[in-house]
């Protein structure tokens, strides 16, 4: 029995050999909380005489998703590398008992989500030691290096799902410890600004070059009363407030560059960005989106996407719009593409959060990101700006006139289909629209600086 214990000892040993504390939270680390956590905050030690010193609070909220939770970010230099011993210890601290899923995460997503769950036993400080090979809440093994860790104290026991109601539990985590990354020289994926590289993970004498930016700035978006833009991204609006790199895939998912003195949005190794808005918007009047892309010149767009997605939190609303080489617009390389579509957001009037995710890594560049009104414009209205559409209702043949030269006309079905496009670049012209069925639609007209919309019926 005696060498038993001894055998036990030994390869619990084996496993911890070699960690290191990652974070002890006597800094100022990276952390937020997401989906309705009631509070995430750097606190002393809860124990009265206790020698923990700074340590990470997470507070549940019953009024929060079930997967409610907060998250830390290892500083530069701390990642973690789950590659041979796939634990983590962590010192926990709570009164109440309660099962804890961690989840790591990297910040380039090369190596897997991993998760796994450990039960606290509600007597104060314990170190409780995750092992990511469990493939908890659908994740799988972990196998990398790893920049972020996740606490959701709302797990049930099983580790198949999560208490409902939320568990009350107020819980306090210290000392993150794991296998150090050591880099064994500059890399191209590593997150940090080796030797000459001239930016993150891009350029240097170990790395491939940088893409190839666009050398002039995306088109300037039209004026427009405040009332009717909600901007995410763009100087000629005033932007809501928001995490506007949430992390969703990973830190670091979006760099702001200078092209030709304009702020723009370089889309770096990660497949996604996740914007969260400070407070929910009502966007259920909001006709339309709006985002200038840039791809690099000479790349295969045929594969390539541009996907985006509206988010209603709380709630299931969501509206996806996906742009590739055969969409309208379609993605193309080397110049600047306006996409300009309707979308239909009647639902959103919560509208909480925001994702694009594309495959372009480091290959595109995207700037006025926002949502607008479509708001319909009477025949008088179009008018009075020095464009004239008649007739309406219209038969066979729309005639458009306009003080300055036509760029585009767009015809929408109410889905938001584009069923007819023109491109006259004439100050006057005749629209065939003997195709289109008797209806209601949404006519678009884009001439010079103005960039108006009316109902149409046919």
């Amino acid at each position: 029995m005696k060498k038993l214990f001894t055998i036990v000892v030994l390869t619990v040993g084996a496993v911890c050999f070699g960690q290191s504390v990652l974070e002890d939270f006597e800094g100022s680390p990276t952390i937020s909380d997401f989906e309705g956590l009631g509070g995430a905050v750097i606190e002393a030690d809860p124990q009265t005489g206790g020698t923990h010193g700074s340590t990470f609070k997470l507070v549940t909220d019953p009024g929060g998703n079930l997967w409610q939770g907060a998250q830390v970010d290892l500083a530069s230099g701390n990642y973690a590398n789950l590659t041979s011993d796939k634990t983590m210890q962590v010192d926990v601290y709570s009164t109440t008992a309660f099962s804890l899923m961690a989840k790591v995460e990297d910040h380039v997503s090369t190596a897997p989500s991993a998760a796994n769950t450990q039960a606290h036993s509600g007597t104060g400080w314990e170190t409780l030691t995750f092992t990511f090979t469990t493939g908890s809440d659908g994740t799988t093994t972990a196998n990398g290096v790893y920049t972020r860790v996740a606490f959701f104290p709302n797990r049930n026991a099983a580790d198949s799902g999560w208490n409902s109601p939320v568990q009350p539990i107020t819980m306090y985590a210290d000392n993150i410890k794991a296998v150090k990354h050591v880099p064994s020289g500059p890399t191209c994926s590593d997150g940090i600004m080796n030797g000459d590289e001239t930016f993150i993970d891009c350029g240097g004498t170990s790395c491939s070059p940088c893409s190839a930016a666009p050398t002039t700035a995306a088109p300037t978006p039209p004026a427009r009363n405040a009332t009717d833009v909600i901007s995410l991204y763009s100087d000629a609006y005033t932007d809501v407030a928001s995490n506007f790199d949430a992390g969703w895939c990973g830190s670091n998912s979006i760099a702001e560059v200078d092209i030709a003195g304009n702020a723009t949005q370089a889309f770096r190794s990660n497949p996604c960005q996740g914007i969260v808005l400070n407070d929910g918007i009502d966007a259920s009047t909001f006709t339309n989106l709006h985002v200038d892309v840039y791809i690099e010149a000479g790349t295969d767009v045929t594969s390539s996407v541009f996907n985006v997605k509206f988010v209603q939190q709380p709630g299931a609303a969501a509206l996806e719009v996906n742009f590739n080489a055969a969409s309208s617009p379609a993605l193309v390389a080397g110049s600047w593409v306006s996409i300009d579509v309707p979308v239909n957001l009647s639902a959103f009037t919560g509208f909480k959060e925001f994702g694009i995710t594309s495959n372009l890594h480091n290959k595109v560049w995207y700037d006025n990101l926002y949502a607008y009104k479509g708001t319909a414009l009477s025949i008088g209205d179009l008018s009075n700006a020095g464009i004239v559409a008649y007739p309406n209702p219209v038969k066979n043949t729309l005639k458009i006139n306009a003080a300055t030269t036509i760029d585009t006309v767009t015809i929408y079905d109410l889905t938001g289909r584009e069923v007819l496009r023109a491109t006259p670049n004439v100050e006057k012209t005749s629209l065939d629209v003997s195709s289109l069925n008797k209806g209601f639609y949404l006519l678009t007209i884009k001439s010079g600086d103005q960039e108006l919309s009316t109902k149409l019926v046919k």
